[in-house]
């Protein structure tokens, strides 16, 4: 039995909710983009508020908030099957409590694990390499290609840290994006799938500030660096060790 939902994470959960209730095996996939199969069997799940509400409910008493977190970064991976996997590391966790999450000699659950751990090393790196750059309409804007579906782990982030400014987040890869202004944020709803996907920069500008510093940063460093040194690759390989260093905490290291 394959359960298909709306791609949202409300949606999931409510998959959750009705495929825990049968006893064969089942998947969890994505209505938008599903290929049927043979001797598949099928059922269309509707998104409900209250049975999303129940499971993570549920989920956060049993799980505790970390292991809730594992949940939504293996949801937010988007890798090929993470909704069976997740859904199978749920059934586990409700079963065995938070030592499921351990259970490494489990190949589904190590797997699970194994996409929330690439989820949190991104996450965690772009908190220190996200750029803000200030448009021409006074917005700061941060356009970004993730791997992986970070924007709703980034927005509480500088929610707290950016209240007063009007700024946006803009994934171009997956062509979303959230606009925070006045203590409100929204997902920004794009004319059309072409410019969902388009720099934001490219259209408006940036600001005569911002187009200035970007030249003396340039300058600057085009003036210390040595020609016959200059090694990009070791560079980046440096900026992420530094900011891994500065960014690692308890709440972002492993279960």
């Amino acid at each position: 039995m394959i359960f298909l939902y709306d791609g949202t994470f409300e949606g999931f959960l409510s998959a959750v909710f009705d495929a825990f209730l049968v006893k064969e095996e089942v998947g969890i996939e994505k209505k938008n983009g599903f290929q049927p199969r043979f001797f598949a069997e099928t059922r269309e799940v509707e998104t409900s508020p209250e049975k999303a509400e129940r499971v993570a409910s549920k989920l956060l008493e049993i799980c505790g908030e970390r292991g809730f977190t594992a949940i939504v970064y293996i949801f937010l991976s988007e890798e090929e099957n993470c909704e069976t996997y997740d859904f199978y590391l749920i059934k586990a966790a409700l079963k065995n409590g938070k030592k499921a999450f351990s259970c490494f000699q489990d190949e589904r659950i190590a797997r699970a694990m194994m996409m929330r751990k690439k989820v949190s090393r991104e996450y965690d790196k772009m908190l220190g390499l996200l750029r803000f750059s200030e448009l021409s309409s006074g917005i700061f804007y941060a356009p970004f290609e993730p791997d992986f579906n970070l924007i709703p782990l980034l927005v509480p982030h500088f929610y707290e840290r950016l209240s007063g400014c009007r700024w946006m987040i803009h994934d171009l890869k997956r062509g979303i994006a959230v606009y925070h202004a006045e203590g409100k944020t929204e997902n920004v709803e794009f004319i059309d799938e072409m410019t969902s996907h388009l720099n934001m920069e490219t259209l408006f500008g940036k600001s005569e500030t911002e187009d200035s510093f970007e030249k003396m940063w340039k300058n600057y460093f085009k003036i210390i660096a040595i020609e016959s040194r200059i090694n990009p690759k070791l560079q980046l390989r440096f900026v992420s060790l530094s900011v891994g260093s500065q960014l690692y905490s308890p709440s972002s290291s492993e279960l």
